[in-house]
């Protein structure tokens, strides 16, 4: 078999053959992985044929010696020589991937079946009676059906979930001074985002959190070195008597010596079409660690299966052992997700060290159908288990069957990051580029709030963080939660102010503007940021003031822009005249090119769906 014919026969297989060498897998280890993917039985049968010693390197001497054109066609001549199962295939193709009882699809998806096969005339879209899907609990959709039938049926059929957005109206400064939010430093939404333009899907409104889109991109901004946060404003003139604020809070960049991380898997039925993207972010986690650092490896589906338990890393080849652990775990059955949960803290406490970074890493679409699997369950599992002072992050996949809100509780509650990736990009971005932030918590239960001058601000409206708002008494209460901050991570937020033509009255207050003796204060506000250190239950505070005073750079330019698509791509009615112009101007005169970094690729993605009417 050719490696080189393979590789370079594709621009997406020679950028994953690149993308693995720059991880630093040798070439040989770039080869394979660039064109063999986890998860297969047949695969699984191979590789425990091959010893599962050196597994990397003996794939590849055996792929080379293969006659065949593909690995694929390698592996499957190998496994009908060696395991031959006549009816196998037949079964497997209707039935369920996991183990247990296979009941019948549900009539709503037998039904929106038939309806798209009457329309478009195709016989290879009908689904019988005894199609099954999985086992009693599941709500999966089949890989096979994913892969074979269109996209107006894969809609019909699609399980995904998001809590809903209600988008809010400008508030009052006279009758609202403060506005209080958990601050964040999510991007997961973007991610969400370019999927549903990748698949040529419709984006709803409740995947588009304005301030997860705005933090995905890359602001100038310096991370403090004598101070756990930063904060960052700038002020940009509208129209009228209107005006853009911009925030940024950014934490330092601290990073722990040595990593304890518990790699946890979701290998059931549902991650099948995912296991390409899975690869790639398990392979870029591996590459992150060196020597003395420690990882544990822990699988669930119907049941969990422990691959590693605090294996210590040795040396640069250490990385192609796990990978080799990797390509022998097969992709099948249900979702058992609390299972995992359980053994991934039993097996990180085991290993726990104080001044280590001790991190569980969650790759899922979320999707849990056995043990407990509803909101409020998963809440409180996850609760309990953050008293081990681990943490949670998640890498998000998966389409057609994604569960975002499950993911969001978890991470939130959990005490981690949360990213969500679908093919090479993403998780070169989320990932690779940002793994740092995604490992290294620096700061938990960050809350922002800004009050405002009523000399000079009769109305704002935050825009996004619909489900992040808190009460104002809320900001000093430890009890309630928040989000936590990655090492470097920054945190967006953008205001719509509407400014007074003439001054305000006051009342009698203990917030600062309403004070008389302060009303005359040239300053438009103030934002405090209020946080805990990632093992304390003690908050710390700080505080910066907004002046009265224009000043903007690319970065509330930017922002801006991004909150003007955001709303596009929602569908809302929240755009005014001056918005639309600027997204206009912005759009035709092809300014965000001038963007720089990565985000002007990041931008130029946006804008192909943008002019192709995605959206």
């Amino acid at each position: 078999m050719k490696f080189k014919r393979l590789i370079n026969k594709s621009k997406e297989t020679r950028r994953k053959y690149e993308y693995y060498l720059g991880l630093g897998y040798s070439e040989h280890a770039a080869k394979v992985l660039s064109v063999v993917t986890y998860g297969d039985e047949k695969l699984v049968f191979l590789v425990k044929q091959l010893g599962r010693k050196n597994v990397v390197e003996e794939l590849y001497a055996w792929l080379h010696e293969r006659k065949e054109e593909t690995p694929g066609e390698a592996i499957e001549a190998f496994y009908e020589e060696k395991h031959p199962r006549p009816e196998y295939e037949e079964e497997r193709l209707l039935g369920c991937s996991g183990a247990g009882i296979m009941p019948c699809v549900s009539a709503p998806v037998r039904a929106a079946s038939r309806r798209v096969a009457a329309k478009k005339a195709a016989p290879s879209l009908a689904v019988k009676e005894n199609v099954v899907m999985c086992c009693e609990a599941c709500e999966e959709i089949p890989p096979w059906m994913a892969d074979e039938v269109d996209s107006e049926l894969m809609e019909a059929l699609s399980t995904d979930s998001y809590e809903p957005i209600e988008e809010k109206d400008a508030k009052n400064v006279f009758t609202s001074p403060t506005s209080t939010f958990r601050m964040t430093t999510s991007n997961a939404s973007m991610g969400i985002v370019f999927n549903q333009i990748r698949s040529g899907r419709r984006v709803n409104m409740d995947e588009v959190r304005i301030e997860e889109v705005l933090n995905y991109f890359d602001y100038e901004a310096e991370a403090p070195e004598d101070a756990k946060f930063a904060i960052c404003t700038e002020l940009m003139e509208k129209k009228g008597n209107k005006k853009i604020l911009f925030i940024d809070a950014q934490a330092a960049r601290e990073k722990k010596e040595h990593q304890n991380i518990i790699l946890l898997l979701d290998t059931s039925g549902s991650m099948d079409d995912d296991n390409e993207v899975t690869q790639e972010a398990v392979a870029t986690v591996f590459s992150k660690l060196k020597a003395g650092d420690r990882i544990s490896l822990v699988t669930y589906s119907t049941k969990d299966h422990t691959w590693l338990k605090g294996f210590e890393i040795k040396d640069s080849r250490s990385k192609e052992e796990l990978m080799g652990i990797v390509l022998g775990i097969e992709i099948t059955g249900c979702t058992y997700g609390s299972a995992g949960i359980e053994k991934a803290y039993a097996i990180g406490e085991k290993f726990y060290k104080p001044d280590w970074n001790n991190q569980v890493i969650l790759i899922t679409d979320g999707d849990l159908n056995f043990g407990i699997t509803d909101k409020h369950g998963l809440k409180g599992l996850i609760e309990e288990k953050k008293k081990s002072n681990l943490f949670l992050s998640v890498i998000g996949a998966g389409l057609y069957n994604y569960k975002d809100d499950n993911l969001e509780v978890l991470s939130k509650h959990g005490n981690g990051t949360y990213c969500v990736v679908n093919n090479l990009d993403d998780v070169d971005e989320s990932v690779n580029r940002r793994f740092i932030a995604l490992t290294n918590i620096v700061a938990k239960d960050v809350k922002a709030q800004v009050e405002f001058n009523p000399r000079f601000v009769k109305s704002y409206r935050l825009l996004g963080y619909e489900n992040r708002q808190l009460n104002h008494e809320d900001f000093k209460n430890d009890k309630v939660i928040s989000e936590p901050y990655g090492s470097g991570g920054h945190g967006i937020a953008l205001y719509e102010l509407e400014m007074n033509e003439e001054e305000s009255p006051t009342a009698s207050s203990d917030l600062k503007y309403q004070k008389p003796v302060l009303t005359n204060s040239d300053e438009l506000g103030s934002v405090s940021i209020r946080f805990k250190e990632p093992l304390s239950d003690k908050s710390s505070q700080i505080e910066t003031a907004v002046y009265n005073t224009n000043h903007s750079t690319q970065n509330i330019r930017l922002a801006y822009f991004l909150y003007c698509l955001s709303e596009k791509l929602r569908g809302s009615d929240k755009l005014d005249e001056y918005d639309e112009q600027f997204l206009d101007v912005m759009i035709t005169s092809e300014f965000y090119k001038n963007f720089s970094g990565a985000n002007k690729e990041k931008l130029e993605m946006l804008m192909d769906a943008f002019k192709h009417n995605a959206f």
